[in-house]
């Protein structure tokens, strides 16, 4: 039987470790991203190895240290080594598809050496969980967690695309981080309604969002850019509740 639920733990680790316990870059701006300066190179080091070592450990005492966790283990404290080190020399343009590609290949990778090389059996400190469950709760964290936290790179990839958009105020390190915040809300009700059921409500929330921010609307590229910016962070959270329902719907049994 595939180890689907390695997989699950695995993925949940690395979402946790790289996303919800590690601040976004979005409380910079982009001129403080590229030289800021505060912390030197072997503080970030120490720092990534520290997380990157804590998140292989959690992983290897996920599957009760056995050797089937030895290689998701190598590839979560790898991952989580690389991924903070390239993408600060990533521009901004790149963020999006940067993002999609480093999480698809940890993700590929996982599911390759969890699910195709490994008989899996339920660790003997979970005797009594179904692995499916287990296994959707994993994957619906993971995903719920990237979307969220995750999705502030993905939007801002987008953004910087457009270009010639302006924002809808002085861009300032609190106007980003008050807006990382909104968006992070915004995605995760979102994914909520979705994973309800209530489809319904998302045209009642989106009109409610767009009432909201209409009076600070005063030229053309300021609408865009928060247009833009609302589709980008609306997509992403419908696309991650649908796939969280039809996983729950999937191995929920």
């Amino acid at each position: 039987m595939p180890d689907l639920l390695l997989f699950a733990e695995s993925l949940f680790i690395w979402q946790l470790v790289n996303y919800a316990l590690y601040p976004v870059c979005d409380d910079e701006t982009p001129a403080e991203r590229g030289k800021s300066s505060v912390r030197s190179g072997f503080s970030r080091l120490i720092d990534a190895g520290s997380r990157s070592l804590a998140a292989a450990l959690l992983v290897l005492a996920a599957d009760g240290f056995r050797r089937t966790g030895y290689l998701p283990a190598a590839i979560v404290f790898i991952g989580s080594l690389v991924l903070p080190a390239v993408r600060r020399r990533i521009s901004a343009v790149s963020l999006a598809e940067f993002e999609l590609v480093a999480n698809a290949l940890v993700a590929l990778l996982l599911w390759f050496v969890c699910v195709h090389l490994h008989a899996g059996t339920v660790p003997l400190w979970l005797p009594r969980f179904n692995s499916n469950r287990m296994s959707a709760l994993g994957i619906c964290a993971a995903l719920f967690i990237y979307a969220i936290r995750g999705g502030s790179y993905l939007v801002r990839g987008i953004l910087a695309k457009a270009g010639g958009m302006l924002p809808p105020a002085p861009v300032t390190a609190e106007s980003y981080t008050h807006g990382r915040l909104i968006g992070q809300v915004e995605r995760a009700i979102v994914i909520l309604i979705v994973m309800a059921g209530n489809l319904q409500a998302l045209a009642f929330f989106f009109a409610a969002k767009g009432l909201i921010r209409s009076r600070e609307l005063d030229s053309r590229s300021r609408v865009d850019y928060l247009l833009l910016g609302s589709l980008s962070s609306f997509l992403i959270a419908l696309a991650a509740g649908l796939v969280e329902q039809r996983t729950m719907a999937a191995l929920w049994k």
